[in-house]
């Protein structure tokens, strides 16, 4: 999948947040998204999964604007896309099963009801999640609750992947074992967009890199208020 970002201006209760942001990420690549608390990387985190429409410019998906897509294609937007919010966004009184097997009955209708599960039971086995399976969400650890958004994220075998703030809430083993799995999405050809400024993720993941900045601190005569660039 193809996302790229068109002259994407956006303000916030009057107050200018991005201005003129244009890049593209393509499938097998990382796009890295920084800056410092406040700058913006939630919002423009929200803008590219379709939770905010941008007030100028244009998001456009494979070469399609989102905001012109018809309703099939937009429907196979949401399906092909994976994302994970940095507060993980399960739904707190439904049990774990019940959370996973919401976008399999969204969009795998064909699926029988065991085959469901078996997809269910084969993603956390992968995070070491079966034996919460019946737990309500409300009651899982934030750690293990990062891990559930994750397995939500990716039960759909998203084309890309949208992750806000990866390798937050978990212990160091599971933040290099997040790690090689970004890295394993990426050699399959997934798109990842990373919203982070984590070091290791910058030196080993990302081939471009946009960096906000505040608009009001603009230095006189600069256009934008992030600074896009391919990574070497």
């Amino acid at each position: 999948m193809k996302i790229a970002l068109k002259d994407i201006s956006h303000s916030v209760a009057e107050q200018p947040i991005l201005a003129n942001i244009n890049v593209t990420v393509g499938s097998g690549e990382c796009l890295l998204i920084t800056g410092r608390s406040g700058s913006g990387k939630s919002v423009l985190f929200n803008i590219i999964c379709d939770i905010t429409r941008a007030q100028q410019g244009h998001v456009l998906i494979d070469d399609v604007q989102i905001a012109t897509m018809t309703a099939l294609q937009y429907a196979r937007f949401r399906r092909d896309l994976g994302v994970i919010f940095q507060v993980s966004a399960l739904i707190s009184n439904l049990t774990l099963e019940e959370n996973l097997l919401l976008p399999l009955n969204r969009h795998h209708s064909r699926l029988s009801s065991d085959e469901k599960r078996q997809k269910v039971w084969e993603i956390c086995q992968q995070f070491g999640l079966t034996q919460y399976l019946d737990k309500r969400t409300d009651r899982l650890s934030s750690g293990l609750a990062s891990l559930a958004g994750l397995s939500r994220a990716l039960i759909m075998e998203p084309k890309a992947l949208i992750w806000d703030a990866p390798m937050a809430q978990v212990d160091r083993a599971w933040c290099q074992h997040e790690l090689e799995l970004l890295k394993h999405l990426k050699e399959k050809g997934t798109t990842l967009v990373l919203c982070s400024n984590r070091q290791e993720l910058i030196t080993s993941l990302a081939d471009h890199q946009v960096h906000l900045g505040f608009v009001d601190e603009l230095t006189l005569g600069s256009e934008h208020a992030a600074q896009a660039q391919k990574c070497q």
